[in-house]
């Protein structure tokens, strides 16, 4: 799973930038930025924090998100 798509997923059907998020978060954007250079990857503990600034459970985080057809 590409975690820094999943984040930029959930972030935008909440209509939340990636600088608010780090904020609400308690990272640094430059986190968030160094994911996306390195291919995508974050760590566990940093998704947790993403989860706690996105009001979502760890679960939701790795539930693929449904298929529109």
């Amino acid at each position: 799973m590409d975690t820094i798509a999943r984040v930029h997923e959930l972030a935008d059907q909440r209509q939340i930038s990636m600088y608010r998020l780090a904020q609400l978060s308690g990272i640094s954007l430059t986190t968030i930025r160094m994911a996306e250079r390195r291919g995508g990857q974050l760590k566990i503990d940093t998704i947790e924090m993403i989860c706690q600034g996105l009001g979502i459970p760890l679960s939701v985080f790795f539930t693929e998100p449904e298929v529109k057809q």
